[in-house]
Order: C-alpha cells, then structure tokens, then sequence
C-alpha cells in the first residue's frame, strides 16, 4: 500500500485545514490552530478509517475496496512511470525515507499519500501525520500513540531529518547554518541566533557578530558562535577568558569544559588547562598546533596528558594523526619508534 497516492481517507475540511500552505505565520498559526482545536476527533476519523481498511485488507471480506486499491496502485504505478527523475527527487525520496526510518514507520503502514500529507497507520495502533510545505517537503508532523498527541516542526541537514518541539519561526532568519537534535543556528548579516530546546520550550540566544573580521568565512563564523555559546552556559569559564584575561571571543579557538585555546600573539597559542571545579590547573604557550583535529585535541590538552608530555621531555607539536588514533614517534638509534600511542 506504500505507493497509493491521493487516497483520501479524511473528510475534506479536515483534510485541507491541516495541510494548507500559507505565506505568513497567521495563515500557518491558523491551520495548525484548526488542527489543533480538532484534533482528538480527527485522530479518531484516522485511526477507525485506517483500522478499517487494514481490517479489510487482512480479512478479505471486502472484494470492492482490494479492487479499488488495486485501481489506486495501478494507477500510482503509471503515474510513477512520469515522475521527474534526477537530484533533487532523489533527495526528496531519501529525506521522506530517512524521516520513516526516525519515527519507526515502513512503507507498509502508509495510508495516505496526497499533496498535502502523508497518513500512516502501524499494526501497533500509532498513526502519524506528515505535512507538506508548498514544496511538498515534510514540514510538521502530527503523533498519535495511545491518548498521548505531539505535534513537531522537521528540519533537515541535506537528507537527515531533524524533529523539534513546534516553535514560532516568523521573526527567524531564512538562513540555518548548523544543526543537531538539541538545537538550530540561524544566520542573519550581522546577528547569529541560537534556539535551544529544553523540556520542549525554545530558549533563544542572540549573538551579534559585528565585530568578527571573518564574518564571511563560514568555518571562522561557527567557531565564534560555538566559542560564544560555550562561555553564555559557563559563567566560570566566561570570567576566567573574556573579564580576567581580557581575550576576544574571535581569539579563541576552542573551549571545552577542561581546556581553553586561543591566540596569545601573531605567532603563539596559549592552553589553559582546567580541574573539575573549573580552577585554572596547568598553562603553557605553542608556537605550533598539533597536526591532528579538534577532537585529538581535546583528548591531547588534558592534565594527564601533559603531565606525561612534561615528564618525557615530548614537544605537542611533533604529535600526529593516524585516523582515530593519536601518535608520537621519536628516533631512537637510527630508527624511529612509536613511542606514545592513544585513541581519540
């Protein structure tokens, strides 16, 4: 049943209330509104619909509706056949794919497939909604398990999908340059917006970028945001970097909850080493990085780490990279061994 197409199991002001496309946010508020004042009722409509049909299906009483479904497949089979191929179809197959994949659903239990919605209906009783944006892109969806109904907005990081507690997107910029389960960035000219989703309320968080001279350097632009919202949520470390030591956000390379990097000069790199009550533990200068990545080093600039580096004489610029795992050789006779070796 996973390719029937307009299969229209709803009543049509049901049907159309909760999918219509709108161009502002009343318009968008008022069919989710409508939605939402109805939707117990419109769940159940679903769930009776739905179980009939399977009822029907799975008995085989009814030969009238196995050959209208065979009408609807056959003719889906042939609309198929005209679809436009290429890219950006692909992508839209693998976003709705990956999307039935997060919320446990296969082919099988699709019900409904419209320009405006997907219905499905699992043999455990869930039904869930996807609406469509103007595109016919999943744009919210609506779940039904038991008596308990959760509506949420879907975010996609090119084919992976993203559900967040449905928020108010009105006064957001267009533009989002990063994503992951917990939170969204947003990117304006000069200002960077973060909304962060706790125990399903958006917490927002404005970051202005005014003063960044790489502001046009994507990677430079989430270092900042990252740097910044790092120091927002710990006030000890904020103290420490931005009030005493007087270092600029845009100078700081990595902060993490037991390190800080930044730029002490145009030529050298200071690393502030922290305890577990965020106390100042051990510093030192570099004149070069380590040749690994950010997550080498967060394993690299730890107390253990350096202490090890301190007592064998070890430079952390001769460290490198051999894929998870972190290397220092040294010569040793006329040959050169491997004398530390630790995984990221």
């Amino acid at each position: 049943m996973g390719n029937k197409k307009d299969i229209n199991l709803l009543p049509e002001e049901y049907r159309f209330a909760s999918s219509r496309p709108s161009s502002d946010k009343r318009k968008d508020d008022g069919g989710i509104k409508e939605v939402g004042n109805s939707i117990k009722g419109l769940m159940d409509i679903i769930s009776s619909k739905v179980s009939s049909l399977q009822n029907e299906k799975v008995k085989g009483f009814n030969s009238n509706t196995t050959k209208s479904l065979k009408n609807n497949i056959s003719e889906s089979i042939s609309q198929n056949s005209e679809k436009p191929s290429g890219l950006p179809y692909s992508l839209k197959r693998a976003r709705l794919r990956n999307l039935e994949d997060i919320l446990n659903l296969s082919k099988k239990d699709l019900v409904v497939s419209s320009k405006f919605n997907y219905v499905y209906c699992t043999d455990f009783g869930k039904v869930v909604i996807i609406d469509k944006d103007s595109q016919g892109q999943p744009k919210t969806v609506t779940i039904k398990e038991a008596d308990n109904i959760s509506v949420k907005t879907i975010k996609f990081h090119n084919a992976h999908p993203f559900l967040y507690p449905k928020y108010d997107e009105s006064s957001l910029p267009e533009q989002i340059i990063y994503m992951d389960k917990n939170e969204i960035w947003y990117l304006a000219d000069s200002e960077a917006i973060i909304v962060t989703f706790k125990n399903d309320t958006p917490d927002v968080l404005k970051i202005s970028l005014a003063n960044l001279k790489q502001n046009n350097n994507l990677k430079v632009v989430l270092n900042y945001i990252g740097c910044h919202k790092f120091l927002y949520q710990n006030k000890k470390l904020q103290t420490i970097l931005l009030e005493e030591r007087k270092i600029k956000t845009e100078d700081i390379i990595r902060v993490q909850d037991h390190y800080a990097l930044y730029k002490e000069g145009n030529d050298s790199y200071r690393v502030l080493l922290f305890d577990e009550l965020k106390n100042i533990s051990n510093e030192f200068t570099l004149t070069e990085l380590p040749n690994v990545n950010e997550e080498a080093w967060d394993v690299l600039f730890t107390n253990d780490i350096f202490q090890y580096v301190q007592e064998n004489g070890y430079s952390f610029s001769n460290f490198r990279q051999d894929n998870d795992y972190i290397e220092y050789w040294q010569n040793i006779g006329s040959k050169s061994v491997c004398v530390m070796r630790c995984k990221i």
